[in-house]
């Protein structure tokens, strides 16, 4: 028996081959065509942010669900378990205080930074003002 491919013909030998819309014959316009209806959705939609809160939600849920699975199910005692917790909440509270300290600083120097543009620039509006009052004195 013949193997046959997916791509060969189930119709019958001796009958014409359906035309397609895409064919077109010398005579047709393209106002002639009825073009096909858009599948799936436009690009242009806006992201449904529900949802995709939603779902992070549940992500962020079943993460900590999983670490609690894990802490009572730990090969440890309990007591052991409280006490490295108790250390890695104290290395988090460390590290997290002196990157709020580095943010805090990094801010301060942006602000004054910032600052110091405006007054720059204010002090220069300033001076092309006074450029351009005393041109239109003079009369140039």
């Amino acid at each position: 028996m013949a193997r046959t491919s997916e791509f060969s013909s189930s119709r019958p030998s001796g009958t014409a081959p359906r035309s397609r819309q895409s064919d077109l014959d010398a005579s047709d316009t393209l106002d002639s065509m009825t073009t096909p209806r858009p599948r799936g959705r436009s690009y242009s939609n806006d992201m449904p942010w529900r949802q995709a809160a939603l779902f992070g939600a549940g992500v962020a849920l079943g993460a900590l669900i999983g670490a609690g699975a894990a802490l009572l199910y730990a090969p440890q005692s309990g007591e052991e378990t409280r006490e490295m917790l108790s250390e890695r909440a104290h290395e988090l509270r460390g590290r997290m205080g002196e990157r709020f300290d580095d943010a805090r600083g990094d801010l301060g120097w942006y602000m004054r930074r910032g600052r110091r543009k405006m007054r720059r620039g204010a002090e220069r509006g300033r001076w092309a003002g006074q450029d351009l009052a005393d041109r239109i004195r003079r009369g140039r």
